[in-house]
């Protein structure tokens, strides 16, 4: 941003426009306080608010002026209303009395009767239109059903406008919301703004002139300079004196946000100066920065700027000690009615996640039920019950790892309410560890019980109920420690691969300075001290000493203590062999299972203080673009639309369907809903048709359905390509569809990603595909969709930076079109694009419907120009039904003539953008404006619906076995070229992925140094003590560097997962070659990785120095980290989500660990266990590994 001068009135809605990259959301996170600002990025000026700026002592600029973020980031278990109740009890504390109002009983009974109804939530409910869905859960893109994503980006905006600020900045508040929607909701503002005199200040991608008008003032910005700002009104004449000119049927907004590009040399109005005609030349920005400026309006600004603010009675302003007094005051709440509504949130949140309790609740049940049948009524074994109590600690610990996983998806909603002073940060990170505790309590209950009972552990012969209660406690306890000590990487570590990793390292310390897989008086001076940080080593040694002091073992062991005067009992027996002494060597009494329970608690106080901290001082922002060429450095393409030539030979075809309809459960009632209500179309080869309705009237729905995207719910209806019956396999064959939020692999490039797309769906029994036709087709896309600029750039994420949001739907675009379909869907096409991106989007689908192909979009805000692009417009209702269809006209004029025959329609008014009134027309905006008249039930027995169905019967009639379509082979390429296609871009995939492999490499190399620091200078075991701490060390290693491969695999590969199923829906290729390129891709980063852990471990350790028996050990080694990493990769495979499969990797690690031989001896597991002895690879391993030395 440059010498950005701007004035703000109140009681005044401002929007802002501009290019991508002007500036638009710069502006906003400016002017809210929230720009990141340090030695790379520095903000000069000054912002005022009647006078007082951020850097005012005392005063909180968050709560004077707030911001509405783009990105939606919500909770998915919480309904509308539930997130909006949440939200206004955190701004307003509560309560609608604010210091502007006055005292009286009349004024206190008014506010409680407000209180009491939720009165501004109720209000704002109504103003966005869901009201309907208040009661439905918000849910996401992947595991929660819940309201669409118009409705979504309401819930968003309505979140912050619930609560009180004087200014409002409200960032691209329209993405998904159809037009008439958008048109309510800022008329809505616009009202409020006006009654309660504050300021909004909105960004907008494709504003129709309705919603265009309905703001005070505009702010068009370009390259972060300001090139006007003032009335709406004005700002068309005040361009067109500078020697521009609006055509007819152009939006105004689209017109402004082209001006400063190179599209506005196009706009320029030619001078007729004596008999010479003139093209003035066209102003660069910063020349247009100049002349708003020098004209009145720029002068009238900086005038303003330079006076001082006038404290009239109108200025509601900052100025009283009331107000001020507000606004000092960081947060509504104090600190325990904030922990209140955040232990309620956050325990509703726990007992929503159904299927979290029940996995959990399975895995105590199974785990406690497998642990104590093999340790059954073992209490009279040492290594027996040492072993179970270890085996209870490693599980609790794999446990609280797989808590952490949840808390990386909802880290951008607290960053949210964090910025908006919704709460403070320790408040939320209490409230979360306290919502644990029913989790814990069924650890402990559960699994405890089951183990403490099957076991036999002390309750008898001198025990009492009081160590079983000690047990529990401890267990209970310790997972809760355990699980808030891992939540700390959760807010210090980017992703949950990287966190994962060092969860591993973290469990690797928790179990080796345990006392268990070292003696505590064998365990290095200069590793002490983590014995004695170590909330894994004091639960062990809790419960060791609560069962061997507990009095069941207080017989005479018969060996003399000096220092005690008298024989020492079995148990202090047992303790003293295991180290668990104190200075004097005297074995520890029970009070030491107390400590362990106090010892927690201190774990969780220092928990919770470093999760708060770390959640405040360190913050991960979203990736910049790394694809840097603006849409405006791009040359348009010089080609008139009807030159483009594509090469490669397609099918044309005309898709019908006829009484399509759709019906789910609903996921609140348990009933049946009809999404969609007997629907009749046709899809004609070489046209656009356009899907518009409000949120929620089935436009994806019907495209998905369409598609054979529907794998769920009851479908009824018959669709047919060119007469003949749809049948799946050649239908995805000859089709593209384009998600609304699709993602590519971020580590290829624009090319790699589109030329593996063609290589894989380009049939190759086709002699006119070859490697140079390929080529050059891909050429021809990436050129009509303007992406060669930009054809070697990364692809990228939202983490790693990469390409911008339209590039992306341009990309999605180009690698559906590169397969060459005979028809292409895509859902919202130019939804979150600006007016200049759509418009290139909409440009290259036009360019593709020329070639003959048939083109399907839903579209919410479509422009004028954008709209009178599609050919057919078919319009739905909420409740999935047909308003109209039929083919548009010249300027949309069939559909105006259409409506307008109805006499309840009102006129359109000149100017007016035809799918703007439309929508408002059907009643598909918030305000309930189409009930009065019945459009579906018109359309029913129109005219029009018997043209489209004697459409539909002309097509069926004409059907012909040339125009079947069909395919000589289930996929476009052979066996062969799948397999080597996919194993290319595997590798790259691999080889792009750093932070995965590179972490893999750290953690092993830490692990190996850590392990063999314990071990290192010491002589080779001399008796069967040390024998046994070598051969449990040997043990440690290899299931720590297996849990740490079986888990850090799994987030990675989750997301390559999801890839292959869209790429599998697409028909590209097959399962065997993904599987074969993913464990080919993995071995040469097992190799090095097991190398490198092998060399270091092994002599630090002490191992023979002999090069056979290190190559043994290595390879041994190499088999345990790939077998571990494919098993990851299968738990994957088969789970729904990396959740799910990281509760099997637990199971599956904690049977590895318990069956294979360490724990408890083979001789001594029951019968019918013994089966997981030979099945599980643990003692095979850990067999190979010993018997390579000894």
């Amino acid at each position: 941003m440059k010498n950005i001068n701007l004035y703000f009135e109140q009681g005044k809605t401002y929007l802002v426009l501009g290019a991508p990259r002007s500036g638009k959301s710069s502006l906003l996170k400016m002017l809210a306080g929230i720009l990141p600002e340090d030695k790379d990025h520095v903000i000069g000026g000054e912002v005022a608010v009647n006078t007082i700026t951020p850097r005012t002592e005392g005063v909180v600029w968050s709560n004077v002026v707030g911001y509405i973020d783009q990105i939606e980031r919500l909770h998915p278990y919480l309904t509308v209303k539930e997130t909006w109740d949440f939200a206004w009890k955190c701004r307003s504390g509560g309560t609608h009395r604010t210091p502007l109002h006055g005292d009286g009983p009349e004024v206190d009974a008014t506010i409680k009767n407000m209180d009491d109804g939720m009165y501004r939530v109720m209000v704002i409910l109504e103003a966005m239109g869901l009201t309907r869905v208040k009661d439905t859960f918000v849910g996401d893109q992947d595991t929660v059903r819940g309201v669409s994503g118009g409705e979504k980006k309401r819930v968003t905006v309505g979140e912050m406008s619930v609560g009180d600020f004087p200014i409002l900045c409200m960032d691209e508040i329209s993405t998904g919301l159809d037009a008439a929607t958008t048109y309510d909701i800022c008329k809505v503002i616009g009202e409020v703004t006006a009654i309660m005199m504050n300021v909004k200040i909105v960004t907008l991608l494709q504003p129709p002139p309705e919603t265009f008008a309905l703001f005070d003032d505009l702010i068009l910005l370009s390259d972060g300079m300001v090139i006007y700002s003032g009335p709406v009104e004005e700002v068309v004449p005040y361009f067109e004196s500078l020697g521009y000119k609006l055509p007819d049927r152009m939006d105004a907004a689209d017109w402004l946000q082209a001006l400063p590009t190179n599209d506005g040399e196009d706009f320029i109005e030619a001078v007729d100066r004596d008999g010479f005609v003139e093209t003035p030349k066209h102003l660069t920005t910063d020349e247009f920065h100049l002349k708003f400026y020098e004209s009145e309006q720029g002068k009238k600004i900086l005038k303003e700027l330079e006076s001082p603010v006038e404290r009239t009675s109108n200025n509601k302003g900052l100025e009283s000690d009331k107000v001020t007094k507000y606004f000092r005051n960081r947060y509504r709440n104090n600190s325990l009615a904030s922990l209140q509504l955040l232990v309620s949130r956050e325990c509703l949140l726990w007992w929503r996640d159904k299927a979290g309790i029940k996995s959990r609740i399975a895995q105590d049940l199974l785990m406690g039920v497998i642990a104590g049948t093999v340790f059954w009524q073992g209490w009279q074994e040492v290594s027996s019950v040492q072993g179970i109590l270890f085996q209870s600690m490693l599980f609790l610990s794999l446990g609280a790892m797989m808590k952490v996983a949840p808390q990386y998806a909802v880290r951008g909603v607290l960053y949210k309410h964090q910025d908006s002073n919704f709460f403070p940060t320790w408040t939320y990170v209490c409230g979360r560890s306290l919502a644990t505790i029913p989790s814990s309590i069924i650890d402990g209950l559960l699994y405890g019980t089951i183990v403490y009972w099957f076991v036999g552990l002390a309750h008898n012969d001198g025990a009492s109920f009081v160590n079983y209660i000690m047990f529990v406690l401890i267990t209970m306890f310790s997972s809760i420690g355990l699980g808030l000590l891992f939540s700390i990487f959760s807010a210090i570590t980017k992703d949950r691969s990287t966190g994962q990793a060092y969860m591993s390292v973290s469990i690797v310390l928790l179990i080796l300075f345990s006392g268990f897989t070292v003696t505590p008086n064998n365990i290095p001076p200069y590793w002490i001290w983590l014995y004695w940080i170590n909330i894994f080593a004091w639960a062990f040694r809790g419960l060791i000493v609560n069962e061997y002091d507990s009095g069941k073992y207080d017989g005479d062991s018969g060996q003399y203590d000096a220092s005690m005067g008298r024989n020492l009992t079995f148990g202090e027996l047992v303790l003293t062999n295991s180290g668990f002494v104190d200075r004097t060597g005297d074995p520890y009494t029970f009070e030491w299972a107390g400590y362990s329970i106090l010892f927690s608690l201190l774990m969780i106080v220092v928990a919770v203080i470093m999760t708060s901290i770390a959640l405040v001082k360190v913050r991960f922002a979203t990736g910049k673009s790394l694809a840097n060429s603006s849409i405006e450095e791009i040359e348009d393409d010089d080609k008139e639309v009807s030159q483009v030539k594509v090469e490669l030979p397609f099918q044309k075809v005309n898709l019908t369907f006829k009484d399509i309809q759709y019906t789910v459960i609903s996921s609140i009632e348990k009933e049946k809903l009809r999404l969609l209500n007997g629907i009749d179309g046709v899809v004609e080869a070489g046209k656009m048709t356009a899907l518009m309705g409000s949120s929620g009237a089935g436009k994806t729905t019907l495209m998905d359905v369409l598609s054979l995207r529907k794998s769920s719910g009851e479908i009824e209806g018959e669709v047919r390509l060119n007469g003949h019956l749809q049948e799946q396999r050649s239908f995805r064959r000859c089709t593209g569809y384009v998600e609304q939020f699709d993602t590519q692999s971020a580590q290829l490039t624009i090319r790699e990603t589109c030329e593996f797309s063609a290589k894989l769906r380009l049939e190759s029994t086709d002699p006119s595909i070859t490697p140079e036709s390929t080529k050059k087709f891909v050429d021809q896309i990436l050129d009509m969709l303007e992406l060669t600029p930009i054809q070697d750039f990364l692809v990228g994420s939202d983490d790693t930076g990469g390409l911008s949001f339209e590039q992306n739907k341009r990309l999605s675009i180009a690698v559906e079109l590169v397969a060459n379909p005979s028809i292409l869907f895509l859902d919202e096409p130019t939804s979150g694009l600006d007016a200049r991106a759509a418009a290139i989007v909409m440009r290259g689908l036009k360019r593709i419907a020329l070639t003959g192909r048939a083109v399907v979009a839903t579209i919410h805000q479509p422009s004028i120009a954008i709209f009178n692009s599609f050919d057919t417009l078919l319009l739905l209702k909420r409740g999935g039904e047909v308003v109209f269809y039929g083919d548009l006209g010249d300027e949309s004029s069939n559909l105006i003539e259409y409506l307008q025959s109805y006499e309840t329609t009102p006129l359109i008014q000149p100017g007016e953008n035809p799918a703007t009134w439309m929508l408002t027309t059907i009643g598909a905006g918030n305000t309930d404006t189409g009930h009065q008249f019945d459009y579906a039930g018109a359309f029913a027995t129109s005219n029009l619906r018997q043209e489209c169905q004697d459409k539909i019967s002309k097509y069926e009639a004409a059907v012909s076995d040339d125009g079947l379509v069909s395919f000589p082979s289930k996929y476009a390429t052979t066996t062969k070229t799948q397999m080597i296609e996919v194993m290319k871009r595997t590798w790259t995939v691999y080889w792009r992925s750093p932070s995965y492999n590179r972490t893999r490499i750290i953690v092993a190399a830490l692990l190996s140094l850590l392990i063999g620091s314990v071990f290192v200078g010491n002589p080779a075991p001399s008796d069967e003590t040390e024998m046994r701490s070598r051969l449990t060390t040997v043990y440690l290693s290899f299931l720590i560097i297996a849990i740490n491969g079986m888990n850090t695999v799994l987030s990675f590969f989750e997301a390559e997962r999801n890839m292959f199923y869209r790429h599998k829906s697409a028909m590209m290729y097959d399962t065997p070659a993904i599987s074969t390129a993913f464990t080919l891709a993995e071995i040469p980063f097992l190799l090095g990785t097991s190398l490198l852990y092998t060399t270091i471990f092994y002599f630090m350790i002490g191992f023979a120095a002999d090069a056979e028996k290190f190559f043994f050990y290595y390879l041994f080694m190499l088999l345990c980290m790939s077998l571990f990493t494919y098993i990851g990769h299968m738990l994957v495979a088969i789970c729904p989500d990396a959740q799910i499969a990281q509760g099997f990797a637990g199971l599956i690690s904690t049977c590895t660990s318990l069956f294979a031989g360490v724990l408890i001896q083979p001789q001594f597991i029951p019968k019918f266990w013994l089966f997981m002895y030979y099945i599980l690879p643990g003692h095979y391993i850990l067999e190979g590994l010993l018997t390579t030395q000894y």
